[in-house]
Formats: structure tokens, sequence, C-alpha cells
């Protein structure tokens, strides 16, 4: 059948051949391996990304552990001042004892090996120092003590002083 076309006949055969099978490598390896190659490159970049979150994670991670750590250390060790007695010494150094109003120890609770002893102190007629002061040595004491709650108020007769009421938990062994 090929042998009974003329010459310009194959011609066109020929380069119509030719196209198509530059079209066939084009559409089917060409493009597909151009789209496969940006799907992995996404891929790597979203595996890249998934990696450095990870090791963020990590280091957070080793950061919070530490943190448990010292805090066990912290509950391990004895306390040689309950919580009530420091938080009064506390209010009384840096408040001055005539400020201090109210001193309310409330109904312990048990969690698991811990109990959880809260505490409800009143102070007035103290200066923003102050109060920062009796507040950073409540977060920095060993064992740590957390503040559950805090209320300032403006005193009706000197604003530049506060009244502060102020419950703290603190963590023990049982």
């Amino acid at each position: 059948m090929i042998k009974t076309l003329n010459q310009r006949e194959r011609y066109a055969l020929t380069g119509g051949a030719v196209v198509f099978a530059l079209l066939l490598i084009v559409f089917g390896v060409v493009l597909p391996y151009g789209a496969a190659g940006k799907r992995l490159d996404n891929r790597i970049s979203s595996a890249q990304a998934q990696l450095k979150e990870v090791r963020q994670l990590q280091n957070d991670y080793l950061a919070l552990r530490e943190q448990a750590d010292k805090l066990q250390r912290d509950l391990n060790r004895r306390e040689t001042v309950p919580p009530l007695n420091f938080l009064e010494q506390t209010a009384s150094q840096i408040g001055g004892r005539e400020n201090l109003v109210l001193m309310r120890p409330l109904p312990s609770v048990v969690q698991g090996k811990l109990r959880i002893e809260t505490t409800e102190f009143k102070l007035e007629r103290l200066g923003m120092e102050q109060v920062l002061r009796i507040l950073l040595e409540i977060e920095q004491t060993s064992p740590p003590m957390r503040v559950d709650s805090l209320h300032l108020k403006q005193r009706f007769d000197n604003a530049a002083q506060l009244d502060m009421s102020v419950t703290v938990s603190a963590a023990r062994r049982n």
C-alpha cells in the first residue's frame, strides 16, 4: 500500500508520522515527567517544613521536660516553710504586717500523689511596686506556687495605693 503512494504523499505521511511521534513524546513523556517533578518538589518542600516543625516541637518538648524535671525535684525536696507561713512572711516583709487584712487557708485538694493547698490573702494600701514584688516572690518560690486569682482595686482615699486580693495554690507531696 505504501509502494503505491507517490513521493509527495510519502513525504506527507512521513511528516505526519514524525509530528505524531513528537506529540506522543511531548504529551506522553516530557509533560508527565515535568508534572511528576513538580509534585516531588512540592513533597520535598512540605517534608522539609514538617521536619522543621518536628525539630521545633522537639526543642519545646525538651524545654518542657526540663521544667517538669525541675518541678519534680522541687516537689521531692523537703519544704522548710509551709505555704501559709511563707505567704504571711512575704506579705509582712513587703507590704507590712499592718496592711495584711486576711489570710485564709482554703480546703486542700488531693490529686493522685499531690496535695494542693490553696490560700487566700488580702493586703491593703500597697503601691504598685509592692504588689509586683509580692507576686514575684510567689512565682519564684521553691516549691513553686501558682497565682490562681488576682484582684486589684484602686483605693478611694488614695489613688496611688491599691488593695490586693490573691488566691495562691501550692502543690506538696501527699
